[in-house]
């Protein structure tokens, strides 16, 4: 299969330590951006508050059917997933983030198993949304991800999600 290229106009990297572009956070980032983007790479904090915001600010500067790739969605253990930080593989609780947005129906989900799990944010609507019983997304526990992470993820093989974008 040939696999899709992405020719960019314009690139921005932004890290508070060591950004491409841009040497700030995220919050002073889209504080301070005027542009619009098709696609924003989200690979941060690894915290569900922090990638939420990072998320929402994304939309903010979204073109329609613009894409937000979002790193880290599929922890392999409870430690991986444990915030604070106590693993060097760390994704955090990014996955309560990208569940919490499954449940729009204005943007359309998928997960593909790519390298700890590549969340596809697709700014359109939204064509299998998620219903939780309960919404306290920040609460969610490691247990019911672990037990229900297909469902919850909309899982895809890299094919499939080339197929869908």
């Amino acid at each position: 299969m040939k696999y899709l290229q992405i020719l960019f106009v314009k690139k921005i990297g932004v890290d508070p330590v060591s950004g491409e572009n841009m040497i700030m956070t995220s919050d002073d980032f889209f504080t301070k951006n005027k542009d619009n983007f098709d696609l924003v790479f989200i690979d941060g904090l690894h915290t569900y508050a922090q990638v939420k915001k990072d998320i929402l600010n994304s939309l903010k500067i979204l073109n329609d059917g613009g894409l937000i790739l979002l790193h880290d969605c599929l922890p392999k253990d409870y430690f991986a997933h444990a915030v604070p930080r106590s693993v060097i593989d760390w994704n955090g609780d990014v996955w309560r983030a990208y569940v919490e947005m499954r449940t729009k129906n204005n943007l359309d989900c998928y997960c593909c198993y790519a390298d700890h799990g590549i969340g596809i944010i697709i700014k359109r609507n939204n064509k299998n949304i998620l219903e939780l019983k309960d919404n306290a997304f920040s609460k969610m526990k490691f247990n019911f991800f672990f037990q229900n992470y297909k469902n919850l993820m909309n899982l895809k093989e890299f094919e499939e999600v080339v197929k869908l974008i």
